[in-house]
């Protein structure tokens, strides 16, 4: 291997001197070299950067002075603004504050107003007497005080619309007046002429109420009354307007005139006259038969309407099976009282095996509806609780034979009814709807 070295001469007075330097040497140098060269471009390239650097700052500042000097400005401007903005918001203050006090008085301005109308519409609803809007409780809600006027709008056209419909009608007033006026001497004249028919009307209203009276002692029928109109209560609808309804609807012209009035009231009375007369006739005919009409039975001998069980075929409580029921079972409380339906004699008042406590009136001849001749009546009350007569008595009508109960064959209390025309059993209902067709009786 080759070793490289260098090798140094110098020349002196003492002649030339020699040096020589090994690789190690030169190796060393060299690296010594090495390091100086990169130490110095090191300190170059740290000389460059703080260069920039400062380079960069300088530039920096320059444009910070140059912001600062547009700021300068822009402060300049704004502050010519501000004094501008300072005097138009003054402006504004002046403005505003002349507006709040013209706002404060055109607020009371409305508020008077507003009272003022609430008046006059208060006023107005109570000379009309209608139904209006009612008053406004908060005026500081604009809303509400929108609604209300609006609703007060609208009261004020039916306002007019009334004032309107008032000066339409005020026109026909003064006829109107006349035609009370002739209608007023007409009334008097009608007063007179029914004040004579009341009279007429109580006069013979004594006497239908005798003659009815006295028809229905004798017979035990109820005659239709002739009275005062009473409300009825039925489960049908029932009615009918009265001759002077029809009359009022026909020709209401006819109520107007005395002399149609006076002749309409003529024509009634002589229907009432008939009827008094017929009445009267219908008197003297049962009074010739008075002895049959009290011996026919022709009312029913308890207050109860409800029947039990009825004439005829039936299934037997007891036995179940059908059998033959000769009379009618009223349904009534224990102690009912039991009336006699006509004149006639005891001829049973005893218990008698299933008809338990029993009561028989032998009646005699009477009526009986559908037939030429009289018929002989026996009547039987059968279950009584207590008799009250005793055989050989004689009875009227509506005297007290004893009183419901249950004794003999019976299931609970109740009063068994038999009536028998001339010694067979007939149905009891058959007379009793035929002579009294208002006493209609139900099966409960």
């Amino acid at each position: 291997m080759k070793n490289f070295s260098i090798l140094l001469l110098k020349d002196s007075n003492f002649g030339v001197s020699q040096y020589h330097f090994g690789a190690k040497f030169m190796f060393f140098l060299l690296t010594l070299i090495l390091v100086g060269a990169g130490a110095l471009g090191w300190k170059f390239f740290d000389q460059h950067q703080t260069i920039l650097k400062q380079a960069q700052l300088l530039e920096k500042q320059e444009n910070t002075q140059i912001a600062f000097q547009q700021r300068i400005d822009l402060y300049d401007g704004r502050e010519s603004r501000i004094s501008f903005l300072e005097n138009y918001v003054e402006e504004l203050k002046q403005s505003s504050h002349n507006s709040d006090v013209m706002f404060k008085k055109h607020l009371a301005l409305f508020r008077s107003n507003t009272h003022k109308l609430d008046e006059l519409h208060d006023y107005m609803c109570q000379t009309l007497e209608a139904q209006c809007t009612p008053k406004l409780k908060d005026q500081t809600n604009p809303q509400q005080t929108v609604q209300w006027l609006d609703q007060i709008y609208q009261d004020f056209l039916l306002f007019n619309q009334s004032l309107q419909e008032f000066a339409t009608n005020r026109r026909s007033f003064e006829e109107q007046a006349n035609t009370i006026q002739q209608l007023r001497g007409q009334l008097v004249e009608t007063e007179q002429d029914l004040s004579e028919h009341m009279e007429f009307l109580k006069v013979n209203q004594a006497t239908v109420t005798r003659l009815t009276k006295k028809i229905s002692k004798t017979t035990g029928i109820r005659l239709s009354k002739i009275g005062k109109t009473k409300r009825v209560k039925a489960k049908t609808g029932r009615g009918g307007p009265t001759i002077l309804d029809s009359l009022s609807l026909d020709s209401p012209q006819t109520l107007l005139s005395s002399g149609s009035l006076r002749s309409f009231l003529y024509n009634n009375s002589d229907n009432y006259y008939e009827t008094v007369a017929q009445l009267e006739d219908l008197s003297q005919l049962i009074e010739r038969n008075q002895s049959f009409w009290r011996h026919t039975p022709t009312v029913i001998p308890l207050r109860s309407r409800a029947l039990s069980d009825r004439y005829g075929m039936r299934k037997d409580p007891f036995t179940k099976k059908r059998g033959y029921h000769a009379g009618i079972d009223f349904r009534a409380k224990r102690g009912s009282p039991v009336h006699a339906p006509a004149d006639g004699t005891v001829r049973i008042a005893d218990r008698k095996s299933g008809f338990g406590l029993l009561v028989e009136l032998q009646h005699g001849r009477g009526f009986f509806p559908g037939k030429k001749n009289s018929v002989r009546y026996r009547t039987r009350f059968a279950h009584l609780s207590k008799i009250k007569v005793r055989r050989g008595q004689k009875i009227k009508r509506g005297d007290l034979l004893g009183l419901v109960g249950s004794t003999g064959r019976s299931t609970g209390p109740h009063l068994h009814y038999e009536i028998i025309i001339n010694g067979r059993r007939t149905n009891p209902l058959f007379p009793i709807s035929r002579f009294n067709p208002d006493q209609r009786l139900y099966r409960n």
